[in-house]
């Protein structure tokens, strides 16, 4: 998000529609990137080449994967034109997660975990979480600009 003011940097439209054209893609390929590896780290049968370092550090792994998940989404948000994008994300993100813990069920070696889902979901909260801090510093800083002016 960007003050308004901050928006006359801008001189010719040709430029600006090859950079918004390869942001879009990158956006896409993020997002695309996101899912796929979550697809590919539950079909694998052992996970074991991390070695543990404290009790349940899958559930942080798990939560910091829906974490840049979340973010993946927020960055792609303009995908959900027509409604509230952060309640789409989270909708989302949480039925990719069930469908994600019944797929690691089908996995030799992997099963079905109500805890990998909790911590689905809250890597999905914290991210969404962020997102709003942010977008709530930049509108009071976007405010004291426009105020000052």
């Amino acid at each position: 998000m960007r003050c308004k003011k901050d928006r006359s940097f801008r001189t010719s439209e040709e430029p600006m529609k090859t950079r918004t054209l390869a942001a879009a893609v990158l956006k896409r390929v993020f997002l695309v990137t996101m899912l796929g590896g979550i697809f590919y780290l539950s079909h694998q049968p052992s996970l074991k080449v991390i070695p543990p370092f404290f009790p349940h550090q899958d559930k942080v792994i798990h939560a910091g994967m829906y974490f840049f998940l979340s973010i993946s989404m927020i960055v792609n948000r303009d995908l959900c034109r027509g409604f509230h994008p952060l309640a789409v994300i989270f909708i989302l993100g949480s039925i990719y997660a069930v469908s994600d813990e019944i797929h690691q069920s089908y996995v030799p070696g992997r099963d079905c975990s109500a805890g990998d889902l909790l911590a689905d979901i809250v890597g999905l909260s914290i991210g969404l979480s962020v997102y709003l801090w942010y977008r709530r510093r930049q509108m009071k800083s976007c405010q004291r600009l426009m105020d000052s002016s």
